[in-house]
């Protein structure tokens, strides 16, 4: 159907796309170079035991999750260039605050850093990038800036690698400085300032604080348990202790008129949906990909470059199918991609479970990182696209803030079970748990798609919202 001139992307919009495609490097390749280079990490301070090295990886994701509402609606209020410009200088003296620290509190508190400038700047990327799509072009737009962050995610473990083994683990966070000035100096000439005029009051503040407490305590809780053990008065305390702030938090954002977690948006039953599957998909697929770099770095023997290479096309399959799957869901919707995307986690999570064992075999590894590339390509930018792309342009930056909360939050929390997993049953061990773990979260995700209702985004439902 023809939908005439109103529905194609300008000229200038593209290039807003590109620029904000080419911003989502800096996180994803720096995500994806942290599992590999975590290994080696641990190797630099042996002293340190597992549960403190891990909150090298959970402090961004904690207070990311806890920040991400309110680095939108800063976004929105401030100015978004202006938030943009903010998020990738914090971004940056992250980065530096890991290469020049020199123990493993600096390194999380870096990581600490880097979490709070991309809660600023995804959530004003995003909104830069869609305000002028036309309605029935956003999943496209969206698919195509996701590609960028699947290209940068794949990237990042290859010559990440490569730049690690010849330099060392710090170069790991060496190589997010020219990305984060070039992205610098390309946001500030492509991109427009926008805002928002609102006289609503700023989201709660105090609901952050019970978010990042609640999550932290809990991670706590998790990762220490294999020192602590499960019937410890610590690590019951720190689980009591987690629940109640949580509960707290969502009777407080029920009550709150500007609450942290809006509740509210799961009136929307594709966005609730869509919602929960980004939870279920980060705990299963951050978990996956941090044993999947350990089983082969230890099980398997395989050098950094070598390891690299063998989980990379794991995040290339976003880089790829991304842009294809946002003009599918701008056709017929989300609940085939969620679908497809779950079958093929199941598919592969069923693969490493049946066929990996401990002999080395790059034969029999590559078919089920192939299934699990097509499930993160397909699934990815469904659940991170599908809740948003609907909204209006004013209320951009808060969805995608509540998305990556809960997906964040799900991520922070895969993370940890997969550090106790290794530390309680072994790498191979470790394994198994995990993808046993992801295989339950596939047919979660299937489920979920199922229940999707049948639409077209934007301005071309076919069904209710």
């Amino acid at each position: 159907m023809n939908h005439g001139t109103h529905d194609r992307i300008p000229r200038r919009v593209w290039w807003v796309i590109i620029v904000a495609g080419l911003s989502q490097v800096l996180p994803a390749a720096n995500l994806s170079i942290m599992y590999v280079v975590y290994p080696e990490i641990q190797r630099a301070f042996p002293a340190v035991g597992s549960g403190a090295l891990s909150w090298i990886l959970n402090s961004y994701t904690v207070v990311s999750a806890a920040t991400l509402v309110l680095g939108g609606v800063l976004a929105d209020r401030t100015g978004r260039k202006r938030a943009y410009t903010i998020g990738v200088l914090g971004f940056l003296a992250g980065s530096l605050c890991c290469a020049l620290g020199p123990s493993v509190a600096w390194l999380v508190g870096g990581r600490a850093l880097m979490g709070l400038a991309s809660s600023v700047l995804i959530t004003a990327t995003t909104a830069l990038a869609l305000r002028d799509v036309p309605p029935a072009k956003r999943a496209t737009a969206f698919g195509i800036t996701s590609s960028f962050g699947g290209i940068g995610a794949s990237a990042g473990p290859v010559v990440g690698s490569a730049i690690i083994a010849a330099g060392g683990w710090r170069w790991a966070f060496w190589v997010n400085v020219p990305i984060a000035l070039t992205i610098l100096v390309l946001g500030r000439v492509v991109f427009h300032e926008s805002h928002e005029e609102t006289d609503e009051p700023f989201p709660d503040p105090v609901g952050s604080l019970v978010l990042l407490g609640g999550v932290t305590i809990g991670i706590l809780a998790l990762v220490q348990s294999p020192q602590w053990h499960w019937g410890d008065v610590r690590t019951v305390g720190c689980l009591g202790a987690s629940v109640l702030l949580l509960t707290w938090l969502v009777f407080r954002s029920l009550g709150h008129p500007r609450p942290v977690v809006d509740f509210g948006l799961f009136r929307n039953r594709n966005f609730a949906l869509l919602t929960v599957g980004a939870f279920v998909l980060g705990v299963g697929w951050f978990g996956v990909y941090f044993v999947l770099v350990q089983f082969l770095r230890n099980e398997w023997h395989y050098g950094l470059v070598a390891a690299g290479l063998l989980v990379s096309p794991i995040p290339f399959g976003a880089g790829v199918l991304a842009p294809l799957c946002g003009r599918v869901a701008d056709r017929v919707g989300y609940r085939l991609l969620v679908m497809t995307g779950g079958a093929a986690f199941v598919a592969g999570s069923l693969w490493m479970l049946t066929v990996i064992g401990g002999d080395p075999s790059i034969a029999r590894w590559l078919p089920g990182v192939i299934l699990l590339a097509i499930g993160t390509g397909v699934s990815f930018p469904a659940v991170q696209g599908g809740p948003v792309v609907d909204m209006p342009p004013e209320q951009y930056a808060i969805a995608v803030g509540f998305n990556q909360t809960i997906q964040r939050v799900g991520s922070g929390i895969g993370n940890a079970v997969a550090v106790v997993f290794v530390a309680s049953a072994g790498f191979a061990g470790g394994f198994d748990r995990m993808f046993a773990v992801m295989l339950a979260v596939s047919m979660v995700l299937v489920a979920l798609g199922a229940a999707l209702r049948l639409r077209t985004v934007g301005s071309l439902a076919v069904a209710g919202t």
